[in-house]
């Protein structure tokens, strides 16, 4: 049984730990601060509890009865809308609770926890790990096999970062009162945006994300004052009077920034080195998207959970490691280039309608639509082919608990090769795909394996990028 030693108890950490220990690991998880800790990244997507369903944490979590979020109100490119969600699958969590939740999770399912521990020491020796751990005032020598990090931005694993040519920074502050909002708002600014969240104990937190250019002009005046400023002008605590202006309380309400505003690097970044044949990092650790699509805590699950199949076939099935270590680092990097051209398409909406240097920088390299055919083009009553720029490459996937090469589609209409749409395997599907079959036809010929609902997605999802071209248009 391999040992693994896993550094830091956010929820990367906690859900790789688990899932290792799931695996037939022997892990041991260590975290350098008590809980409950205050976090930042209160607001959780809708796609969360899916992830954590895959630790048997989800449960947990729901009972957890955390708020959720009906509505967000949107003020963005001299539009102002709420996007209005009757189901609630987003959730605004205390970190501090929720990743106790993780922790208990990962402690049930068989983790050890040295917590309050510091790693004083680390390094190879004899093709293992070895660790010197400070904790409750005496020290251990742990020898692992392999090594995680999930200590976020500070990092314990050296690694040259790859970040985003224009830098970020939030300012962040909490405010108690009557008459906060009760659901999150996101406003662009003339030189910022903001983003304010009620939390489940009656707080509400303000974040101003700005360049460092713009706290370098503001030198000598407080990290407070400045944030004030800004959320006195925008409509974050709209209905409560002048809130945050001039000083820390409100004078139309007793509503009251509860001590000083604090500055943290929100610079999105790629870890040029997030795995080696011993060691990977996870969350924050590998890759920190902008904070502007508010799924950070997904995106740390998501690669904890393929980082832990990833780890998992490095320790049992050496063959496989150049290509393991080839899927975590294109899925990072894919994951980034997404996260940043999705963002760069939000600035560049501002920029468009108010021009403004913050924004301008940062819609650089938004992306411009990909081509498909829409909707009304699909014809699914007429004969199709398979395309002639479609071809089969080798590409690392994982295949249940390990990283394998499978066959994937390839073509000019899709941003990486493709072996899964949604659960099902591409190649067998295709290999049924006859010249002069309707898409319709095609559908049904799989109806064996799928639901015929899945079956028609899948053949509109292929006619949309002419992976399927109909004969009349050849």
């Amino acid at each position: 049984m391999s040992h693994i030693v896993v550094i830091g108890a956010g929820p990367a950490g906690c859900v790789f730990a688990a899932s290792m220990a799931q695996l037939g690991h022997e892990v041991t998880l260590i975290e350098r601060l008590a809980f409950p800790r205050m976090r930042l990244g209160e607001s959780l997507s809708a796609g969360v509890l899916p992830l954590l369903e895959m630790i048997g944490a989800r449960d947990a979590v729901e009972r957890a009865e955390f708020p959720h979020v009906h509505a967000v109100s949107t003020t963005w490119a001299d539009s102002e809308q709420e996007r209005r969600d009757p189901e609630g699958r987003g959730l605004l969590v205390d970190r501090g609770r929720f990743d106790a939740l993780l922790l208990r999770r990962a402690v049930a399912v068989g983790v050890r926890v040295l917590q309050p521990a510091t790693v004083e020491e680390h390094g190879r020796i004899d093709e293992r790990w070895r660790l010197r751990i400070a904790c409750e005032g005496r020290r251990l020598d742990l020898d692992a096999d392999f090594l995680a990090d999930a200590t976020g931005r500070r990092g314990v694993l050296r690694g040259r970062r790859t970040r985003q040519p224009v830098s970020t920074v939030a300012l962040y502050a909490y405010w108690r009162g009557p008459g906060l909002p009760e659901q999150p708002r996101i406003e662009a600014a003339a030189d910022a945006w903001l983003w304010g969240v009620p939390l489940s104990d009656g707080l509400f937190n303000t974040l101003v994300f700005l360049d460092p250019s713009t706290l370098r002009r503001e030198r000598g005046r407080s990290l407070t004052t400045i944030l004030q400023e800004y959320v006195a002008r925008s409509e974050l605590l709209k209905g409560i009077g002048d809130a945050g202006r001039g000083s820390l309380s409100c004078p139309a309400a007793p509503v009251t920034l509860l001590g000083p505003a604090q500055a943290i690097d929100a610079t999105p970044y790629v870890d040029d080195h997030a795995v080696t044949p011993a060691s990977l990092k996870v969350g924050d650790a590998a890759l920190a998207i902008d904070p502007l699509s508010s799924s950070g805590v997904q995106k740390a699950i998501q690669t904890a959970l393929s980082g832990a199949i990833v780890a998992n076939t490095l320790l049992r099935r050496p063959d496989a490691r150049d290509a393991s270590v080839q899927f975590y680092r294109s899925s990072i990097a894919q994951a980034a280039a997404r996260h940043a051209g999705w963002a760069a398409a939000q600035y560049a909406r501002v920029a468009d309608a108010q021009g403004g240097t913050f924004w301008l920088e940062r819609a650089a390299g938004a992306a411009a639509p990909r081509d498909r055919r829409p909707p009304e083009a699909r014809r699914f009553g007429e004969a199709v082919q398979l395309s002639s720029q479609l071809a089969f490459v080798d590409t690392p996937c994982i295949d249940g608990d390990f990283v394998t090469l499978k066959p994937a589609v390839a073509h000019p209409l899709l941003e990486e090769p493709v072996a899964y749409v949604g659960a099902w395997e591409l190649r067998p599907l295709l290999g049924v795909v006859g010249r002069g079959m309707t898409p319709l036809d095609i559908a049904r010929a799989w109806s064996d394996r799928m639901p015929l609902r899945s079956a028609l997605q899948i053949a509109a999802w292929m006619l949309e990028r002419d992976l399927l071209t109909h004969i009349h248009d050849s």
